[in-house]
């Protein structure tokens, strides 16, 4: 009989820091969240690689300010297209490529993605007449918050990918990368894009999502 309690409490053990490992890296991306909110620009500094989150999400940037095959050509220096654009297309093109170059340096930091969010907040609570859902009881925000996930998985012991929707703008979907560095979880990557369609009901939108 001891051994078979001793057995259990083993397995329990083993269950449990299974269950917090899976669940780590999703309290690290709930916590960079209240972070941006809170202008926790020491823990934002600590928690974000802020040279590949900004080299994996000017990309994605330059798709959504720009003509596809612009923003192509400027990520990736693509040849260009068979019928060379016109002066005033090259330089709506150049001066996309410079806006987003001037967003990502000003406002992917520490104390940038705060200042950013501030701004939608105030655009939303003024202008939408949203409320703020920080005066929302903790168990109702994190409802919301895993209600927009669209994807969680681990596609590697050491790599974390999230896939959610933009609260405001649903169509618009952020893909976050989290990485295992030493003993702590940090967002390494990030991407947008726009979506054509989104799920047509609640229960349409849970089925996309997994934790593996």
């Amino acid at each position: 009989m001891r051994r078979l309690l001793i057995s259990l409490a083993a397995l329990l053990c083993v269950a449990l820091v299974v269950a917090g490992y899976m669940f780590w890296p999703l309290a690290t991306a709930w916590r960079i969240r209240e972070a941006i909110r809170g202008g926790d620009a020491e823990y934002l500094a600590d928690k974000i690689e802020w040279s590949s989150l900004k080299r994996t999400l000017k990309p994605s940037l330059m798709q959504i300010a720009m003509p596809p095959q612009a923003a192509v050509a400027a990520v990736a220096g693509a040849a260009a297209p068979p019928a060379r654009p016109g002066l005033w297309q090259r330089f709506k093109n150049y001066l996309g490529e410079s806006a987003v170059d001037r967003m990502i340096e000003a406002y992917v930091t520490p104390e940038g993605l705060p200042q950013l969010f501030q701004y939608g907040k105030t655009y939303r609570e003024k202008i939408k007449g949203e409320d703020d859902p920080a005066t929302h009881p903790l168990p109702e925000r994190i409802s919301r918050f895993w209600s927009r996930v669209l994807r969680a998985e681990f596609t590697s012991l050491d790599r974390f990918e999230l896939e959610m929707r933009d609260r405001g703008e649903p169509p618009r979907v952020y893909t976050g990368v989290l990485e295992l560095k030493g003993l702590e979880w940090k967002l390494t990557g990030l991407t947008v894009r726009q979506q054509q369609a989104l799920p047509t009901t609640n229960a349409d939108a849970g089925s996309d999502k997994s934790v593996e």
